[in-house]
């Protein structure tokens, strides 16, 4: 039977990214059972944004001068893609949220599957702690962006591992706002990489549905396919925002960045490993004391 990946140990960048994926699909299965239990809502109400937006964008395209009820389509536009934009950095930030969440239990359980009752418990334990951290980190990359755009840049990337900090140790924001940019330090570029490759690859996964609606959309000016326009706009915006499931990736590899990072500055796991290699031995396991 093949051993769960561990956790807690050291990595290099091609590691960092390799495991990530290989960690996504060992818990593929109860992984996306718990993102759709606990996301589910938001990704329906984003698919039904989605398509009025590019039903939206294709009507705008069709627009006749002088018709009021044209002249209204573009404000229509503006007013759902900032809906659908709301929505999709929620539906982002509870999907990563829930993925920490699950790692979390993960880890707590000895690479044991959690359940998705023992994931919502974690999830609604945090969610508040980790929303008004967000609002601060929010805030602190602003200000580093308003002082000159290389100090935001900088201070960006620490902040991945706030939350995971967090979450995986139950630490205040304070706690969590520190020891990130202790970890960070001679380490900003690998993390960055990690980060950059992630989101590369998120950005792939939601263009597979994003360039057809956008080319039909923008393509029924020109082609007479009103009849299909609808249908196929409805498929690939509900695809689009079941691809939003990628964003569990960047998530994964921002966690296994900080038990990473622990690890090499802290030696956490090898200090967990030693504990309970401690506690085992002291256990009777059914087998007879030796003797001397």
């Amino acid at each position: 039977m093949k051993q769960p990946i561990e956790l807690r140990k050291l990595r290099d960048f091609g590691q960092t990214i390799n495991d990530s994926f290989t960690f996504f699909k060992e818990n593929f299965k109860p992984l996306v059972r718990i993102l759709l239990a606990i996301c589910g809502l938001f990704i329906l109400i984003g698919t039904i944004s989605t398509v009025f937006t590019y039903m939206n964008i294709s009507s705008m395209f069709n627009f006749t001068p002088g018709d009021y009820e044209s002249s209204s389509k573009p404000v229509s536009y503006i007013i759902g893609s900032i809906i659908s934009a709301f929505i999709l950095v929620l539906t982002q930030a509870f999907i990563h949220l829930a993925t920490l969440c699950y790692i979390s239990v993960y880890l707590q359980k000895n690479n044991t599957t959690p359940t998705l009752a023992e994931v919502w418990g974690y999830f609604r334990y945090y969610f508040f702690r980790v929303l008004g951290s967000g609002i601060a980190m929010f805030f602190v990359i602003a200000v580093g962006f308003v002082l000159c755009v290389i100090p935001g840049i900088y201070i960006s990337i620490p902040m991945y591992l706030v939350i995971p900090i967090i979450v995986i140790e139950n630490g205040s924001f304070g706690y969590a706002f520190n020891k990130s940019f202790k970890l960070i330090k001679n380490n900003w570029w690998t993390v960055f990489g990690v980060i950059f490759i992630m989101s590369l690859v998120v950005g792939v996964a939601s263009s597979i549905a994003g360039i057809p609606l956008t080319l039909v959309s923008v393509g029924s000016k020109f082609i007479p396919m009103k009849a299909l326009s609808l249908p196929i706009i409805i498929f690939f915006s509900i695809m689009r925002n079941l691809l939003i499931l990628a964003y569990t990736l960047p998530a994964i590899a921002v966690c296994l960045c900080y038990f990473n990072l622990s690890e090499d500055k802290e030696g956490t796991g090898l200090l967990d490993r030693i504990e309970k290699l401690g506690q085992h031995n002291n256990q009777n396991d059914g087998l007879p004391s030796e003797e001397y």
